[in-house]
């Protein structure tokens, strides 16, 4: 079945190579803020998984949900400190995992035995 909706995934690049984002998105008062680069990461990873199509921002949300569930449903000696980018993670990696987005065992090259 098609929609007839096209999804314009072309990217604007700076003169530096740089991807080059609307204006709303990186002035925008009410943007995400974030307490550490890896937060912001996950989220953009997670944001741009769905807008080229990887997966729907559903699908993330319920997965999302169902990691603070998890989390809340814990006896209370095994949960650890609420930290909500920890459950957006653990719903990433599912959402990675479930769609054979990277291979299994894959390890970054900065985290490899052979970096030198």
């Amino acid at each position: 079945m098609t929609t007839g909706k096209t999804t314009d995934t072309r990217l604007d690049y700076d003169e530096s190579g740089k991807v080059s984002f609307h204006d709303s998105c990186v002035t925008d008062l009410n943007q995400p803020k974030f307490d550490a680069d890896c937060q912001r990461r996950a989220f953009g990873l997670a944001v741009g998984l769905s807008e080229f199509g990887h997966n729907s921002w559903q699908g993330f949300q319920q997965e999302l949900i169902t990691a603070i569930v998890s989390w809340q449903d814990a006896p209370d000696d095994e949960r650890g400190r609420w930290e909500y980018y920890e459950h957006w993670v653990t719903a990433l990696n599912t959402v990675i995992q479930r769609h054979g987005l990277l291979d299994e065992g894959y390890v970054n090259p900065e985290d490899r035995d052979d970096h030198h």
